[in-house]
């Protein structure tokens, strides 16, 4: 009960834009339980937030909890919940934070060949992820799946109508769309990172 009500505050500084507040709930957090179940709770917490619109301040969240104790990044690598959300946003910005806030401070007395072994452990996953995550998706044809505009506004030709419906079926198309370059993106950078050509 406790965790919850933690949780929901975490909540409420974001209502208010609180985020020392935010940093604050998430160390209350880190005290009622261990690495493994926050690690796993609070990623969770990121899912429920997160737009592709606000990508960008989801990663400050992520860096503020990654801060309060980086090994929430680290946990059951590669296979942490953090990096599984990052490929399933296909969110460059989620991943930047995640390399820079803890990656790059958890390989800086590394050797080379450490540090590539690292980002391509991490490469192999994203890959597996990718191919995972893509083959869900269907092919969505217009005239059958959805149809386009049906008409103009009558006071402004550029504006189009188009049912409720379609409208939605088109917008989770470009997120899909989005996700899909994202994750490409997120490959193609753990590629450089492991000093694989591509």
């Amino acid at each position: 009960m406790i965790q919850q009500e933690i949780l929901d505050e975490m909540y409420n500084c974001l209502d208010y834009a609180d985020l020392k507040g935010f940093e604050v709930q998430v160390l209350k957090y880190l005290k009622t339980t261990d690495e493994s179940t926050a690690s796993q709770e609070l990623a969770m917490f990121l899912v429920n937030i997160y737009t592709a619109a606000r990508a960008d301040t989801i990663a400050k969240l992520m860096e503020i909890i990654i801060k309060c104790n980086p090994e929430l990044a680290l946990i059951n690598y590669p296979e942490n919940h953090f990096f599984r959300i990052i490929m399933i946003f296909g969110s460059i910005d989620l991943f930047e934070c995640f390399t820079e806030e803890a990656i790059e401070p958890h390989l800086k007395d590394a050797s080379k060949l450490e540090q590539t072994v690292y980002y391509t452990k991490l490469l192999h996953l994203g890959v597996k992820l990718n191919k995972m995550f893509t083959d869900q998706y269907q092919i969505l044809i217009k005239g059958r799946d959805f149809n386009g505009a049906f008409g103009n506004d009558e006071n402004n030709e550029n504006v189009k109508k188009i049912n409720q419906e379609d409208y939605e079926i088109m917008n989770d198309i470009v997120d899909k769309y989005n996700t899909i370059i994202g994750r490409i993106n997120i490959i193609k950078a753990l590629m450089a990172k492991a000093e694989i050509a591509f």
